[in-house]
């Protein structure tokens, strides 16, 4: 991880940016597949989906972005962390369009 606030920001914006990628991937794999729609009228799993690849990504990544606050999630054999920080990054996926849409807007000005 970065030092101070806003690397860590950063950071956090960028994986907010690589989640949409991602899920687009996956998306798209399964969809290929024949396994998207089935995936997708499950309950839990299909209203949450952005969030299971999120925390996927995580675990893939293995990144824990609540260590930059110091911290842990004991249990679960250590996916506290992924599950935690899956969490947090697709919570900045509004904030990730906010930003872009403030550099769009900058470079219009």
């Amino acid at each position: 991880m970065g030092t101070g606030f806003w690397a860590n920001f950063g950071e956090l914006v960028l994986l907010a940016i690589l989640l949409g990628v991602v899920t687009t991937v996956v998306d798209s794999v399964l969809g290929v597949v024949g396994v998207s729609a089935m995936i997708k009228k499950l309950p839990i799993i299909g209203a949450n989906w952005t969030l299971v690849v999120s925390i996927l990504m995580m675990a893939v990544l293995d990144y824990n972005a609540l260590e930059y606050w110091g911290v842990t999630l004991p249990g679960w054999g250590g996916w506290g962390g992924y599950i935690g920080s899956g969490a947090i990054i697709m919570g900045m996926v509004p904030m990730k369009d906010a930003v872009i849409s403030m550099i769009g807007k900058g470079l219009r000005a």
